[in-house]
């Protein structure tokens, strides 16, 4: 990218914002290096990662990227056989550490994006940090766990101090030497334990003086007793300092031979910091992601210049350039925003090529173009002596050479320095050179020439900036279609110079610039009132959108209502189903008390029960036949007719038929139930039953349909198992089941043998087994029950 294109469109102040928002040097130093780059496919890749770490940003938070330095000095040391100091193997420990914790933290989701990528790369470097931990503690000292060694160098050396202290207080409190001592304590001069003895005593304190006071009065003498202790001292001490270095040179190795993944660690981390850098100030300008093409195409809607977003000022601009037009002249009053116009577009397609989210609403298009040339602002050369116009000329020499269908070039105030009538032929010139030549050109002037120039060009397009002559301000808005006006006559007459004057400077003006003016006035009318009106069918949209959004969420409340209602109706079927199947149980221990023992006169109590429940009970539901089984015609049965119920083999009246003739009500003893017409054969004429037998039959009716011919008791208890099996037998012999199969599973044989005792005692179990080997073997028991 062109260097003064970078710096008069302030792109060091996106790197600037970029910069503040890493958290590492690391990712500073590839900020500073950040340039736009103009292959697509970068691009791409740039801003993905860009979208990739703003998602992530969103819903989990910024990144733990505290703590991380740049150790790159400290490897650089040590790959020059630098011995490392205990503090910085401590910092290359942290920084390690705070790398795998972000690798963690950003692999602890499932999601797979280019981060991800990323976060791989950061190596396994748990050994080396704990081996570093283990031999340094956080105050920077070797630790003595380090080596075997240094423990027993820095114990020995421990005794030897507390010897020699031990033989210090015995001297300080020996009257023979306290009377020749300016203090009664000792010191440490030099690396050896000293008395302070005043100096006219010398000769009473044998020693060797290692130091004296600066006033001379006292000397500091080791003392005889203490010198060959102090010399043992000093070896240990010694071996203690060559045992630490060759600690600290091991740890410096493993750092040495962990360079390379410690440099990938690195440099996954910069890039990382680099991404939600990106991330953050993506969040803080409100951007998006752009759409990128290569077909020289710009369309931005609601597009704000970040700087001026940054000072809290912007008004946002709708921009678009290589759709119908690939030349843009815009026009307007000094001081209107057409240069902030020209800045905006030129900087927002260079962040988007530096692969960063551009402050405009979703959906802006850019294209990824392979020069931008931007003459922006008074930028003459001292050195050379060059006029404004002269500088201006200079650069926009340089980008005629180099501009092709790859180009884009933002020319300010062209034509500008110079007599107006040639600078407005000049103007034309490059224009028409540029577009002949492909490129995409945005400029402003203030050559009236231009203007319509414009209109009779193809893919030559106006624009003005539009500016309040009542107020004398301008508004910054970008109005593409319709030319500016100078408003100068109207500034003037706001500003007080007498109407004579003004009236005529408008009769000086030449007729066509009159005409000019007035159809300009009256497009600006136009658009406005369009404007207006597009306003409004916007609002009108919005409100239908909103009344929309009303009523999804209306119907959305109205489906969990509905829900509600649902769930609470079937927690109410289920609690008068368990209540129901609570008075079944009481009922059927009733009846197998009557057929164990027929002598009781539980008959009239049995029936009473029974008419209770079924009352309880809502209306039958008819049920389909079982797929694949041809239901039977409805001229088979007829009301009155009289029925026997195959599976179970009890007689009863037909006393309605539904659903075609597929469900019939059947009453057995009083109880009427509905049943498949499939499961129904007809009979001449039904025998004599006991009302016990017809209750009991219609019980067995209601229980056929449900209770299944298997019990599972795997994972139970033994008093849990056996009350199972006892309801599972009472439901089995009402529903007409003659053979049974109980799961017990193998285990260590308690439950089988408890349930087979069970059963042997079973008044109605006419015998029992365990199944083939291939049915389940000691597993299962078969029983074969009395069901007549």
């Amino acid at each position: 990218m062109d260097e003064r294109t970078l710096r008069v469109l302030e792109f060091d102040k996106i790197q600037k914002a970029l910069e503040e928002r890493c958290a590492t040097e690391l990712a500073k130093e590839l900020v500073r290096t950040l340039l736009p780059s103009a292959n697509l496919e970068e691009v791409q890749r740039r801003l993905k990662e860009t979208s990739d770490a703003r998602r992530r940003l969103e819903k989990f938070g910024a990144p733990p990227l505290g703590g991380i330095s740049d150790i790159r000095p400290i490897l650089e040391q040590a790959q020059r056989g630098t011995t490392l100091e205990p503090s910085e193997l401590l910092t290359v420990a942290r920084t390690l550490e705070r790398a795998m914790e972000l690798k963690l933290w950003m692999l602890k989701s499932d999601i797979d994006d280019s981060l991800k990528l990323q976060a791989e790369r950061i190596g396994d470097h748990a050994k080396l940090v704990a081996r570093i931990r283990w031999c340094i503690g956080e105050d920077g000292q070797v630790l003595d766990r380090a080596s075997d060694e240094l423990a027993s160098l820095r114990r020995r050396i421990k005794a030897v101090q507390q010897r020699m202290q031990q033989k210090l207080h015995d001297l300080l409190r020996d009257p023979a030497i306290a009377k020749y001592l300016q203090e009664p304590y000792y010191t440490i001069r030099g690396g050896r334990y000293c008395l302070p003895v005043r100096a006219e005593f010398r000769q009473h304190v044998p020693g060797i003086v290692h130091d004296k006071s600066s006033s001379g009065m006292t000397l500091f003498v080791e003392p005889e007793p203490l010198v060959e202790m102090g010399n043992e001292l000093r070896l240990l001490q010694a071996d203690e300092e060559r045992e630490v270095a060759r600690i600290l040179r091991d740890l410096t190795t493993e750092v040495v031979s962990e360079l390379p993944l410690i440099a990938q660690t690195l440099d996954a981390v910069r890039r990382l910091d680099f991404a939600f850098a990106k991330a953050k100030l993506s969040q803080d300008l409100r951007a998006y992601e752009p759409e990128l093409n290569t077909e020289g195409i710009i369309k931005l809607r609601r597009a704000r210049h970040p700087l001026l977003h940054f000072q809290g000022f912007v008004v946002p601009i709708d921009f678009e350039l290589g759709i119908n037009f690939d030349v843009l002249i815009i026009t307007g009053p000094n001081t209107g925003g057409k240069t902030v116009t020209l800045k905006t577009v030129g900087l927002l397609t260079l962040m988007a090529q530096s692969g960063l989210h551009i402050p405009a609403a979703e959906g802006a298009k850019v294209c990824v173009f392979q020069q931008i040339f931007a003459d922006i602002g008074d930028e003459q050369s001292i050195e050379q002596s060059l006029s404004t116009f002269s500088s201006h000329m200079s650069h926009i020499a340089k980008m005629l050479v180099r501009a092709d269908d790859r180009t884009l070039v933002l020319l300010d105030e062209l034509g500008a320095g110079t007599d107006p009538t040639e600078g407005a032929a000049l103007a034309k010139a490059i224009l028409l050179f540029l577009h002949k030549r492909g490129a995409k050109v945005v400029c402003t002037t203030h050559h009236s020439e231009l203007k319509h120039f414009a209109f009779r060009q193809q893919r030559f397009e106006n624009a003005s900036v539009l500016f309040d002559p009542e107020t004398l301000r301008p508004t910054y808005q970008l109005v593409i279609g319709i030319p500016g006006q100078s408003h100068a006559i109207d500034i003037a007459r706001r500003l007080g110079v007498p109407t004579e004057v003004i009236r005529e400077a408008r009769r000086q003006l030449p007729r066509d610039r009159r005409e000019t003016e007035e159809l300009i006035t009256q497009l600006t009318e136009e658009r406005q009132a369009a404007e207006q009106l597009r306003l409004e069918w916007e609002r009108r949209l919005r409100e239908l959108e909103r009344r929309e959004a009303e009523l999804k969420e209306r119907e959305q409340r109205l489906m969990e209502e509905e829900k509600r209602i649902l769930a609470e109706a079937r927690q109410k079927a289920e609690a008068m189903l368990k209540r129901v199947e609570g008075q079944a149980e009481e009922l059927l221990k009733l009846v197998r008390k009557q057929l164990v023992s027929p002598h009781l006169a539980l008959t009239s109590e049995i029936r009473q029960r029974i008419r209770q429940l079924w009352q309880q009970l809502p209306s039958p539901v008819a049920q389909s036949p079982e797929t694949g089984e041809k239901p039977v015609e409805p001229a088979a049965f007829s009301v009155g007719s009289t029925v026997r119920i195959k599976d179970i083999g009890v007689v009863g009246k037909v006393t309605a038929i539904d659903n075609n003739g597929r469900e019939v009500q059947v009453d057995v003893g009083g109880m009427k139930v509905w049943v498949a017409a499939i499961k129904l054969e007809p009979v001449s004429e039904a025998p004599q039953v006991s009302p016990l037998q017809a209750e009991v039959a219609a019980v067995r009716v209601k229980k056929m349909v449900s209770v299944p011919t298997e019990l599972n008791l795997l994972g139970r208890r033994v008093d849990e198992a056996l009350d199972a099996v006892e309801k599972f037998l009472d439901d089995a012999l009402l529903a007409g089941h003659k053979v049974v199969r109980i799961v017990h599973g193998k285990g260590t044989g308690r439950l089988r043998q408890a349930i087979h005792d069970y059963l042997r005692s079973h008044p109605q179990v006419r015998s029992f087994e365990l199944a083939p080997l291939h049915e389940g073997g000691e597993g299962v028991t078969i029983a074969y029950l009395e069901t007549g």
